[in-house]
């Protein structure tokens, strides 16, 4: 029998969350459903808890392949998925019980929708609640915020798998910001809705990519943005055929380089800035030294950058003393 959604988890050594993440998928509540959990080359206990999950629970199907990237394993997961629905899921995030649920619902009230998101709480390494986001709440607002920013949690997401496979799923070349890409090509043909209610506890902690690859994930956010804007216009995709986004890429879309390094100056420090705050020191050390590294820099902000590394290393040594 057809299950009603397919639950996508890609993972590479993602042991250390990995339990609670799964326990949280196969506790939802009246949802039929597969898990498709895509293991990407993990070297740590991944493989180990996998086969133990699998046997113990027949919803679960495990694939494993060698290292080739979160894309890649995304990819994969759409083209086995067996559900009309496709709910992403990440192995150190926690769904809650009536997330699958209440999606459905949401779907089979508008089904019009080609994706349907939730808000989501972030919580830290030990699970402490750090606040509440919550996306807009109609697919108009999300249509207008989407040009602007990506406004829907890649891990909260539920797609239609006709849609995102009729869109050619997610590009490689946007690695860091492959989920915001897929948005803005499917909303050229459907609109994407939302749940206010927190649904997922998204979690925050040093190993997440959330903290690196900084340059990359800007990168490609710019780019998907001017794709985007290319395709609104009338024009041709400059990323259509492109292997990665590098700063040709980005001068082809008419973004300069001193704008994209203005930019990410700003990313870097706002990352500091959050990742201080987080207590992800190391994190927040990565991203301060990048921006002290651009000549663009400005001396303020370089100030601002050396008080809060110095913060860090405090905090770091008052940890390490007590």
């Amino acid at each position: 029998m057809r299950p009603e959604v397919s639950v996508l988890m890609p993972v590479r050594d993602g042991a250390r969350f990995l339990d609670a993440g799964i326990i949280s998928i196969l506790e939802q509540r009246a949802a039929d459903f597969e898990f498709l959990i895509i293991d990407d080359g993990s070297t740590d206990k991944t493989p180990e808890l996998l086969t133990r999950w699998a046997a113990a629970d027949a919803r679960i199907r495990v694939i494993s392949t060698s290292p080739a990237g979160i894309v890649a394993a995304l990819n994969l997961g759409i083209a086995q998925a067996a559900a009309p629905w496709i709910a992403r899921m990440d192995a150190d995030d926690l769904a809650d019980p009536n997330r699958l649920r209440q999606q459905l619902v949401y779907a089979a009230c508008h089904p019009h929708l080609a994706a349907i998101g939730t808000g989501w709480t972030v919580i830290d390494a030990a699970g402490r609640r750090l606040r509440t986001e919550t996306p807009p709440g109609t697919p108009e607002e999300i249509a207008a915020t989407l040009p602007h920013r990506n406004c829907l949690a890649h891990p909260t997401m539920m797609l239609r798998t006709e849609a995102v496979r009729a869109a050619g799923g997610y590009r490689p070349a946007f690695v860091g910001a492959e989920d915001y890409d897929l948005w803005l090509r499917l909303a050229e043909s459907h609109p994407l809705g939302a749940l206010p209610a927190p649904l997922l506890f998204y979690r925050e902690h040093a190993a997440q990519t959330a903290w690196r690859e900084i340059e990359q994930r800007l990168r490609a956010e710019l780019a998907a943005r001017a794709a985007a804007r290319c395709r609104r216009n009338g024009l041709p995709d400059p990323t259509a055929h492109a292997a990665m986004i590098d700063l040709r890429v980005l001068a082809a879309l008419g973004i300069e380089a001193t704008d994209y390094q203005d930019l990410l100056i700003e990313r870097c420090l706002n990352l500091g800035v959050d990742a201080v705050r987080a207590g992800q020191l190391s994190a927040a050390r990565s991203a301060l030294r990048l921006l002290l590294a651009q000549p663009r820099a400005r001396l303020r902000t370089r100030c601002h950058a050396l008080l809060l590394m110095g913060r860090s290393l405090w905090a770091r040594t008052t940890c390490m003393s007590s």
